[in-house]
């Protein structure tokens, strides 16, 4: 039995204002990218720094669509820190490193999260995760997904501290960035879109979190 994470409101508490304000989210997505090619679209979602709490975003803003009736599958790229099982309780085995190390298919990293949403989490941390996650084994992850699925959402480490968020970015269809309320520097926000706009990632929003 999957003990949910606290922190998955949209799960917990939907008739909550948080989860409404996951619902206008959702809209926003879905009205900027979301329906422009015939297969499942790639969302990446990063941020400048650690701590903006974007895992916790990414989680909430799947189980959104999910609940609509989209299939969903989350995807943990922080192959640094990986926390994206914790959220719905499971385990960080068998991960997404495993598949890029060719240790594991592709179908057999992914996990049932909540209904319609299923979650590939991170599994062991890699040192050369850069390099594994620019390769062609990531792009034909990624083109087996979008066939399989609606919506494809990655979670990634900061793209300030790792180049792992710029690789993954190019093979997107859109990069959510995401911002901590009065924390994150704004100058830090301009590096990062920087980043994005220079590996060929379209910028679909920036999503201010932690505001009180």
């Amino acid at each position: 039995m999957l003990r949910l994470n606290d922190m998955l409101i949209t799960e917990s508490n939907p008739s909550s204002y948080v989860s409404e304000s996951f619902r206008s989210l959702r809209t926003y997505i879905r009205q900027q990218v979301i329906g422009q090619t015939d297969r499942g679209t790639v969302l990446l979602l990063t941020s400048p720094e650690s701590g903006a709490g974007k895992t916790t975003l990414l989680a909430n803003i799947g189980v959104s669509f999910a609940q609509e009736g989209k299939k969903v599958v989350l995807v943990d790229c922080n192959l640094h820190t990986p926390a994206l099982h914790e959220i719905f309780g499971l385990e960080n085995t068998e991960g997404l490193s495993a598949y890029l190390r060719g240790g594991a298919s592709s179908k057999s990293i992914v996990r049932h999260g909540v209904p319609e949403l299923s979650v590939i989490p991170g599994g062991d941390t890699l040192y050369n995760a850069a390099d594994l996650l620019g390769s062609e084994r990531m792009v034909e992850l990624l083109e087996g997904l979008k066939r399989e699925y609606d919506i494809i959402l990655l979670d990634s480490a900061p793209a300030l501290n790792y180049t792992d968020a710029r690789l993954v970015a190019s093979m997107t269809d859109g990069v959510i960035l995401v911002a901590r309320h009065a924390r994150t520097k704004r100058e830090d926000l301009r590096k990062t879109k920087q980043l994005m706009d220079q590996a060929g990632a379209t910028l679909v929003g920036i999503v201010m979190n932690q505001v009180k």
